[in-house]
């Protein structure tokens, strides 16, 4: 057995690497359109559903997401229906993030003036017309920037499916593969944490140009 790192080995963090990317863009793509929608719904007039859609969001940003990894793979093999460690995975951060997003997406509807959207109706608007052409543009400019910190922050949380095993392993999964056979966990981790430094390096990169090509003012502290 071989005991020393190899290029098969760099390779294989490459390959974990682009399943982490691939969980971030999945989990960020369903997550955004679930808490788009909640968010949506909390932002009408109805006070029922603003709590009760508040309250499942208090309970999925408090409750540890490993732990609702855990809770999920269990509960879909206790209903019988036991499910692939990696689609769990994405649902549970899909569900996850969305608490999150649910919260930007609303204060983002809430952070156009309320003279602006009177205009609209004013002007003959409908609702569903005010919302989409005047909401929806004025709001994302205003929340892109946490919008962007948030799917930072999925795409180092998507490092605690390595709990569950999934299958192929992402960037901190396969570095313990490598780990366990080179004896040399600095190393392979630095190696790791050089693979997230470029993967988040990319998306702030890209967005930071997206904010200069729009001229969105960013408000996010990194």
């Amino acid at each position: 057995m071989n005991y020393s790192f190899t290029l098969n080995d760099l390779l294989f963090m490459s390959q974990g690497a682009l399943i982490t990317f691939v969980l971030t863009i999945s989990s960020g793509i369903i997550g955004t359109f679930i808490g788009f929608f909640i968010g949506w719904a909390r932002s009408s007039s109805s006070k029922i559903i603003f709590y009760l859609l508040g309250i499942y969001i208090d309970i999925i940003r408090s409750v540890p997401l490993i732990l609702q990894f855990v809770l999920f793979n269990s509960f879909m093999a206790i209903a019988g229906y036991p499910m692939d460690p990696f689609l769990s995975g994405i649902l549970t951060l899909s569900v996850y993030i969305s608490g999150y997003v649910a919260e930007v997406i609303l204060a983002g509807i809430n952070s156009v003036p309320k003279v602006t959207r009177n205009s609209s109706r004013g002007l003959g608007m409908t609702y569903l017309q005010d919302f989409i052409f005047i909401v929806i543009p004025i709001g994302f400019k205003n929340i892109f920037p946490s919008w962007t910190g948030l799917m930072l922050g999925l795409m180092k949380d998507t490092s605690l499916i390595a709990v569950m095993g999934a299958t192929p392993p992402e960037l901190l999964r396969s570095s313990q593969i490598i780990i366990n056979r080179v004896h040399e966990p600095i190393l392979i981790l630095l190696g790791a944490g050089v693979f997230y430094y470029v993967m988040c390096y990319l998306i702030t990169y890209l967005a930071e140009k997206y904010e200069e090509k729009n001229h969105i003012k960013s408000m996010e502290i990194r």
